[in-house]
């Protein structure tokens, strides 16, 4: 399982969302319950930016990336976390590239997973 490449390089700019995931009964009456869906129903996103890489570094990222594609875990602390944690790359967004001169940034999103 790989580490995301270079978390010392990812832009402060970064973002963190919290989802939950949720059962829900609807009854005819119009009455509902609502139940956490198993024990991780609390779930993390990241978008996750490297800025201003050299090509070098371009590389280095995009290469881990392509070897876990939207199928494979990433294990990552991210900031202000005390635990490294498991993501695997939103496989509808992959991650993109932008070219700034001969510098580069990369966004990709991250969703957390429970995988053993």
């Amino acid at each position: 399982m790989p580490a995301l490449p270079l978390p010392e390089r990812i832009h402060e700019s970064s973002s963190k969302s919290v989802g939950f995931k949720t059962i829900i009964a609807q009854f005819s009456d119009g009455y509902s319950q609502r139940a956490p869906d198993g024990l991780n129903a609390k779930v993390e996103s990241f978008q996750v930016s490297w800025a201003a890489l050299t090509t070098a570094e371009k590389d280095q990222v995009v290469a881990v990336l392509d070897s876990v594609g939207g199928w494979g875990v990433l294990t990552w602390q991210p900031p202000t976390d005390s635990e490294v944690k498991k993501f695997v790359i939103d496989a509808d967004s992959g991650y993109s590239i932008e070219y700034i001169g001969t510098r580069f940034t990369i966004t990709t999103n991250l969703k957390q997973v429970f995988d053993l």
